[in-house]
């Protein structure tokens, strides 16, 4: 009985740090406690635990909560050491050698992607605002549609259903009959591109990096301002992202599977 209450509790703390993490912003006790379905009082004293072990922070100013420092350590942990960062380094800085553009990786989860890890040309020029541990939707994503794209329609269906389908500029699929010809056409070339849906002027092409089996656990991508590229330049990259991830996958991809219960991607 006691094992149990302590599996239940730890539950609920991954879901309050999963609940943050996801939302971004401060949310009040009622908020988190109606979201994951938990008395407040429980709620309210899970949250001060946390806050003990500074997981999450209060704000008495906004009466809300948000990750803590021991959360971002904990990320930023993975960041240093994990296994799959750390195989993509490499890449990513070849990608940025070869392009003169910032490479970045991002892994899927949920309807979303995460990025893990960029790389910035050291010329001077634009820097693009992808931030390491942001997430954006992954249908409007380069990195999200390359993983997508090695996806089953089962497995589609499952992520997208009852999904609201956001927009940032007002390009982009709204619809899972607008994505599966975006993605199967992904497939067929090798790459995604994405024409400023998420960023307006900003475009990206990405491709995945697969396991032995054709499992997508990452994608690795290129970033660039498309008013100055040509149609030449855009292929240039599009060869430099594919050949590149061909790479990773071959050199990481080999050994991913041993590897995915550490990465918590499988």
């Amino acid at each position: 009985m006691a094992t149990s209450s302590r599996v239940k509790s730890a539950e609920r703390v991954l879901d309050v740090l999963d609940l943050l993490a996801r939302r971004g912003v401060p949310l009040a006790t009622m908020d988190i406690a109606e979201s994951l379905s938990m008395p407040k009082s429980t709620t309210h004293h899970l949250l001060n635990v946390m806050r003990e072990r500074r997981f999450v922070s209060y704000w008495p100013d906004q009466r809300a909560w948000t990750l803590g420092v021991s959360a971002f350590e904990v990320g930023a942990s993975y960041m240093r050491s994990g296994p799959l960062h750390r195989a993509g380094q490499k890449y990513m800085l070849a990608l940025t050698n070869a392009t003169n553009e910032t490479s970045h990786l991002a892994v899927l989860q949920g309807t979303d992607v995460i990025y893990l890890d960029k790389r910035e040309p050291l010329t001077p020029g634009v820097r693009l605002v992808t931030e390491i541990g942001s997430r954006l939707p992954a249908h409007l994503t380069a990195v999200g549609r390359a993983i997508l794209s090695r996806l089953d329609p089962e497995q589609l269906a499952d992520i997208y259903d009852g999904y609201t389908w956001p927009v940032r500029t007002g390009s982009g699929p709204t619809s899972p009959a607008e994505l599966r010809p975006v993605l199967q056409e992904t497939r067929e070339r090798g790459y995604a591109y994405e024409k400023s849906s998420t960023t307006t002027g900003i475009d990206c092409i990405a491709s995945p990096v697969v396991t032995r089996d054709g499992r997508a656990v990452a994608a690795l991508g290129v970033a660039y301002m498309a008013a100055v590229k040509s149609d030449q330049d855009i292929e240039a990259i599009a060869a430099a992202v594919t050949t590149t991830a061909g790479e990773f996958s071959a050199g990481f991809g080999a050994r991913v599977d041993d590897s995915l219960v550490e990465m918590g991607i499988a």
